[in-house]
């Protein structure tokens, strides 16, 4: 990743979490998530892709001109058991909405396998309006990014 890159992602990042300087909305229910291919050539005519807005943030942390959607569901805030995202086989992700007490933030922690072995893990403070970006292996000339966003 070049310098130029890593600026704009840890730009990104910074606005993400200080909200533009306003107080983000605490988020509904459920958080809805979607694993794209970034890919700088054309998706086919009939493929599901990006909307806009978030095409648009996606091209400035990945730098893709290009966002199809892969695979996408939501998870219910509001049960504290593990839900899992399998777009393939060989790549998934593990959710678990964290126990919180009323009038606190809820929390999702997320476990993201390769091959079966976790190749990534977090906590994720579901905002409306701050999707998570969660860079994923090379694939196809393109990259899987996984997204979560509060719904």
């Amino acid at each position: 990743m070049n310098v130029m890159r890593i600026k704009a992602l840890k730009a990104v990042l910074i606005l993400a979490f200080s909200g533009f300087g306003l107080a983000p909305a605490l988020a509904g229910g459920k958080v809805w998530v979607g694993l794209y291919l970034g890919k700088n050539t054309p998706p086919p005519p009939a493929a599901q892709v990006a909307p806009e807005a978030l095409a648009s943030q996606l091209r400035d942390v990945f730098g893709f001109k290009y966002y199809r959607l892969i695979k996408s569901g939501e998870i219910e805030l509001d049960h504290e058991w593990e839900q899992w995202v399998i777009p393939r086989n060989d790549f998934f992700i593990r959710l678990l909405p964290l126990h919180h007490q009323p009038g606190e933030p809820k929390i999702v922690y997320y476990e993201i396998y390769k091959d079966g072995f976790i190749v990534a893990m977090g906590r994720f403070e579901p905002y409306d309006g701050i999707p998570l970006f969660i860079n994923g292996p090379d694939y196809h000339h393109g990259r899987l990014i996984f997204v979560l966003d509060a719904r």
